[in-house]
């Protein structure tokens, strides 16, 4: 059964890009472009869902939730170069600077960055009269994520693109009677 939803598609991809925008402007002076968005729709949630990029690409995967009127979780998907360029940019490093074993580094400040960004969406959404509250932040290291979701839950995955760079936010999340 279709559920109505409070938040547009329109407000939540303008709650994403707003998110992303404020904290890539401010933390890497960079920006991103929304490429593509793509709406989940219940008879899939199930079956889990591929993101837009390349499934054997090493991926790094920081990843909030939020608890209130809207509950949810927001997964932020960057391929290990955008990963360690952010990182470098956050801590004022270069990359020589970073072994490649040195994965607590990247992890801690994508793990920052996934904080930032979901900070951000959230208190756009309490700005919007749902107030919530955030879990702390989580990172999965990996390739051929596959997530699948509750099957009340609204989906909404957002393609960005960064110099040339694709990263994926994955929004999931429903209303709390």
């Amino acid at each position: 059964m279709q559920q109505t939803f409070p938040i547009s598609d329109e407000e939540l991809e303008a709650l994403a890009k707003n998110s992303i925008d404020s904290v890539f402007s401010t933390m890497l002076d960079r920006s991103a472009v929304v490429k593509e968005v793509i709406k989940v729709d219940e008879t899939s949630h199930s079956e889990g869902m591929q993101l837009p990029m390349d499934a054997n690409t090493p991926m790094i995967a920081g990843t909030v939730g939020f608890l209130g009127n809207l509950t949810g979780i927001i997964y932020i998907f960057m391929e290990l170069p955008l990963a360690m360029e952010a990182t470098c940019k956050l801590l004022d490093m270069e990359e020589s600077d970073i072994g490649a074993e040195d994965h607590e580094l990247v992890n801690d400040a994508i793990g920052e960055l996934t904080n930032m960004i979901v900070g951000t969406f959230k208190n756009d959404l309490s700005n919007k009269g749902y107030e919530c509250r955030m879990t702390i932040p989580s990172i999965l290291r990996g390739s051929n994520f596959s997530i699948e979701p509750a099957e009340v839950a609204l989906r909404r995955i957002f393609k960005f693109d960064c110099d040339g760079r694709s990263f994926v936010i994955d929004v999931l999340m429903k209303e709390e009677n």
